[in-house]
């Protein structure tokens, strides 16, 4: 019975190994993988009307040389970049006027509400609230 229970659990942990590395094999995590919650999003909405909309416009299309965080250019610009870079770039330099002072969740919850507005689907957990636990999840303008 105890050698059935160990071939067992033996099994169960190459099935887990084989799919970690059939996962890193294929590229890893990308934005088309559920990696925010629709919950973050909303959340990420409201911090944006008040931290972000009055540069990046209420539409996300960019002001004058604020960039758009939506649509092509956006895409285009941060295509085969990781999650991790994006939060780090909200995180460091922005608000403009204020730059650095979104805390860890809001910089998420503002990254959630963007990869929404650019059709990334939700999952079911929140994005990390910090940059080096996004750094495996690559932005990709193309669904794997």
């Amino acid at each position: 019975m105890m050698r059935k229970s160990m071939m067992m659990m033996a099994a169960s942990v190459a099935v887990l190994v084989g799919s970690f590395a059939a996962r890193a094999q294929s590229g890893g995590r990308t934005v088309w993988d559920g990696t925010y919650s629709a919950a973050q999003a909303t959340r990420g909405k409201a911090v944006y009307a008040t931290s972000c909309a009055i540069c990046h416009g209420e539409g996300l299309a960019g002001i004058d040389v604020a960039p758009p965080l939506m649509g092509s250019a956006f895409l285009n610009n941060w295509n085969g970049t990781s999650a991790g870079d994006l939060f780090t770039r909200i995180h460091d330099t922005m608000p403009l006027n204020n730059p650095g002072t979104l805390s860890g969740r809001n910089v998420a919850d503002v990254e959630a509400f963007v990869l929404q507005a650019n059709g990334f689907p939700a999952g079911d957990v929140d994005l990390p609230s910090n940059a080096a636990m996004l750094g495996g999840t690559k932005i990709v303008t193309t669904k794997p």
